[in-house]
């Protein structure tokens, strides 16, 4: 049907349309922007600009041609964008929505209807309303989604201004020495997200680790070890720099939220760049989480194929898992922790035929939370967990992780002696204990802590095999920031000096750079 002539606009590619008419019409491409920038605001502090560009130019791009191409159809690009901007805010909130609307018990059924009745709306609408509302209601929409994106900007910008400038300053640029009278041994740093102490898991889980003495058995050195820094973040990047986090060049202020800094010194290891200037190869087995994910330094880098942690968040906030439920097709978040600590775990062994010498660093995040292991290693539903006692799913995912390392390690012993690589098996952190996890970011005071609880966070796994007759003095109360120094030091021959072994507690839980020491209040391990 023809519009009427008070309906009459510029038709979309028969003649430019005014520049007020495409403002008018601006409105979905804003609204698609929105829940991206959205999110990236709310984590700000530890979301990488390069995972949030991709999505957002999907996004937005999306928006922007759909616009365009129902402009066509309408024969009017506002009539278009009024039509459109329900289903882009539905497809990409739904999820946020669902979630309230099952605290409120709504059904699902019943929010979809819902959702489906305000398309129809925005559909008919379009098609109804004259020219002259149609321009007052696409502007009225436009400046709504553009204050809401600027509030988001608000927060964003200044973020990264200040972000950005910590994360370019890294480390000193200290000469890296390029030679070594030592084998050149294979050398493996598996990295089990929160694996604790055999004197953490005791306390927190009444568990007695059978793993440490069949290590023992198998000639590794298991000394009794903390970490240094409360947070897998903060353990892996001093860690990796062979520093304390005071003295780091560039480091951010007590109070500063980003952790754009430590995120930084991670991708900017200067263990791996100190293996490379030895002439190793650097493979990195990331994680889900970001910064471990993948590194620029890396020859190669092997992970789990799909979206960042920051589009898997968008995707799970949007109606995609709702469609694909409804077609039929389950989606569980838990499944990518499962399907993640499987291929880190796959691939370390996959590795072992590849050329050396080679640094091989894998992050696997178990027996961090979710539990999603069974004793045998299949998954675990959330339906499945329902009424286990949190002791249980623990101790299933623990178990299912010592098999695997039992696998891993007598597949690397396996060969001749001489071919028999340095291996490291630490954990960034001990576990959480469930008062802790309730009130890390709102009443948690470290100060106040008991010497049990601060065995249980700080406690890690720490076991070393190193072949041959080069010994590397590894020593009770080490801690986990002198791995890499007394590594070069001992065993490779480099001039590297081992750095106090002080033990902080961050002072609050989203102020990674105000420290407090602990070390004093920590038994000896």
């Amino acid at each position: 049907m023809t519009p009427p002539a008070d309906r009459a606009v510029p038709h979309v590619g028969t003649q430019p349309a005014s520049r007020s008419a495409w403002a008018s019409a601006l409105h979905p491409v804003l609204f698609a922007a929105y829940p991206v920038l959205f999110l990236w605001s709310q984590n700000v502090a530890e979301a990488d600009p390069a995972e949030v560009v991709p999505p957002l130019l999907l996004v937005t791009g999306a928006a922007a041609v759909l616009t365009v191409l129902l402009g066509l159809v309408f024969r009017d690009v506002r009539r278009a964008a009024l039509a459109l901007t329900p289903i882009v805010i539905g497809m990409l909130v739904y999820g946020h929505a669902a979630r309230v609307g099952a605290s409120l018990h709504v059904p699902a059924l019943l929010q979809q209807a819902a959702w489906g009745t305000i398309v129809v709306v925005g559909v008919v609408l379009a098609v109804r309303l004259s020219a002259a509302r149609i321009q007052r209601v696409g502007l009225a929409l436009t400046r709504i989604a553009a204050i809401l994106v600027a509030i988001t900007l608000v927060v964003i910008v200044p973020a990264q201004l200040t972000g950005g400038n910590a994360a370019a300053a890294t480390t000193d640029g200290a000469a890296l020495a390029t030679t070594t009278s030592a084998p050149r041994r294979d050398v493996y740093w598996f990295i089990f997200d929160r694996y604790g102490s055999d004197r953490s898991l005791e306390l927190q889980y009444g568990l007695h680790n059978d793993l440490t003495p069949w290590l023992r058995e198998r000639g590794f050195t298991v000394p009794g070890s903390y970490a240094n820094y409360v947070k897998t973040s903060l353990s892996l990047s001093t860690t990796m720099q062979m520093t304390h986090l005071a003295s780091m060049p560039g480091l951010p202020g007590p109070g500063e939220h980003s952790h754009a800094f430590i995120y930084a010194q991670i991708r900017s290891s200067r263990v791996a760049r100190q293996f490379k200037a030895l002439g190793y190869r650097y493979v990195n087995i990331g994680s889900w989480w970001s910064p471990t994910r993948s590194s620029p330094l890396a020859d190669e880098n092997l992970h789990t194929p799909g979206p960042s942690e920051f589009a898997r968040s968008l995707i799970e906030a949007s109606a995609v898992p709702a469609l694909l439920r409804r077609a039929g097709v389950t989606v569980d978040a838990r499944e990518r922790h499962w399907e993640s600590s499987v291929f880190g775990l796959d691939a370390a062994l996959g590795v072992q035929s590849e050329p050396g010498p080679k640094f091989v660093f894998a992050h696997i995040l178990m027996p961090h939370p979710p539990y999603v292991f069974a004793a045998d290693g299949t998954f675990r539903t959330r339906r499945a967990s329902l009424g286990v006692p949190r002791e249980t799913l623990f101790a299933d995912q623990l178990s299912y992780a010592n098999s695997r390392i039992r696998q891993i390690i007598d597949r690397l012993l396996a060969v001749p002696e001489a071919e028999r690589p340095i291996i490291i098996l630490q954990a960034d952190e001990g576990p959480e204990m469930p008062q802790y996890t309730s009130t890390s970011t709102t009443t948690w005071d470290w100060t106040r802590a008991s010497t049990e609880e601060l065995e249980i966070k700080f406690g890690i796994l720490n076991a070393w095999y190193v072949p041959g007759d080069r010994p590397v003095r590894l020593y009770p109360g080490q801690t986990s920031i002198n791995t890499f120094p007394l590594l070069f030091r001992d065993y490779f021959g480099l001039d590297y000096d081992l750095l106090p072994d002080r033990v902080f507690a961050s002072r609050k839980y989203n102020l990674p750079y105000d420290e407090i020491e602990i070390t004093d209040r920590l038994p000896a391990p």
